[in-house]
C-alpha cells in the first residue's frame, strides 16, 4: 500500500512541474521545425545591437552578420566571439572619396543549433574591413564580400551558399556602385571631348575638300 502512494505521489509531482513550466516552453518547436533567418546587428563598443538590412551605418562601424534560429520574426542571436575592433581591423586601411569603411563579421552560426538537419556551416573567417558608398546599406555592404542573395523584402536568404536548405529563391545582391563621378572622368568631360573630336575631324574633312577643289581648277 505504502508503495501505491509513493507511485501516485511521483506522477502527481511530474504532473505539477509540467503544469509549472511556461506556455512557451511547452509550445515551443522542435529543432527541426523551428525559423532560422540570416539576422544583421551593429557594435555600440560594448555590445550587439539589432539592426535591418536596410540601415546604413556610418563610417567606423562594425557590422556582424549571423545565421541562427530565429523564433517568432526576431533577429536571433548575435556573432559569437570578442566585438571586433574597428581599429584592430581597418586601422591601417583609407577609403576613398564618397566611401567608407566598416568592419564586417560573419558568423554561419552553430553547427548543432542553428543548422538544418544535413547541413554543416562553413568555417568561421576572421572579421574583414570592407569599403562600401557612403549611403551603402548593412545588405550592400556584405555583398561587398561575399555572395548575397535576398528575398522580395530585402532580407538576407543566403550568404555565399548557406544556407542550401529552404530553397535560396530570391535574387542576388550587389555592392551599391560607386559615387557619380567618382573613379573616373566625369560624364561631362567626356561627353565634351567627344564633341571637340568630332568637331575637328569635320573641320579636317572639310580643309581637305577644299585643297582637292582648289588643285584640280588649277
Amino acid at each position: 500500500m505504502l508503495r501505491a502512494y509513493r507511485v501516485v505521489a511521483g506522477v502527481a509531482l511530474g504532473v505539477a512541474a509540467l503544469l509549472s513550466l511556461p506556455s512557451s516552453a511547452l509550445a515551443s518547436p522542435s529543432p527541426e521545425d523551428a525559423t532560422r533567418a540570416w539576422g544583421v546587428w551593429l557594435s555600440d563598443g560594448t555590445a550587439w545591437l539589432a539592426a535591418a538590412p536596410g540601415d546604413s551605418p556610418p563610417d567606423g562601424s562594425v557590422v556582424g552578420w549571423r545565421f541562427s534560429v530565429a523564433p517568432d520574426g526576431t533577429t536571433g542571436e548575435p556573432p559569437g566571439g570578442d566585438l571586433p575592433s574597428f581599429e584592430a581591423v581597418c586601422g591601417r586601411d583609407t577609403a576613398g572619396s564618397g566611401h567608407k569603411r566598416v568592419v564586417l563579421a560573419v558568423d554561419f552560426g552553430d553547427a548543432e543549433a542553428d543548422a538544418h538537419r544535413g547541413e554543416r556551416p562553413p568555417a568561421q573567417a576572421a572579421p574583414a574591413c570592407v569599403a562600401g558608398a557612403e549611403d551603402a546599406t548593412t545588405a550592400q555592404l556584405l555583398a561587398a564580400a561575399s555572395q548575397v542573395r535576398v528575398d522580395v523584402a530585402g532580407g538576407v536568404t543566403s550568404v555565399d551558399g548557406y544556407p542550401a536548405t529552404p530553397p535560396q529563391g530570391g535574387t542576388a545582391l550587389t555592392a551599391a556602385p560607386p559615387p557619380a563621378g567618382a573613379g573616373g572622368p566625369p560624364t561631362l568631360l567626356i561627353v565634351g571631348g567627344a564633341g571637340a573630336l568630332a568637331l575637328l575631324a569635320a573641320g579636317t574633312a572639310v580643309a581637305t575638300r577644299r585643297r582637292t577643289k582648289a588643285g584640280s581648277g588649277r
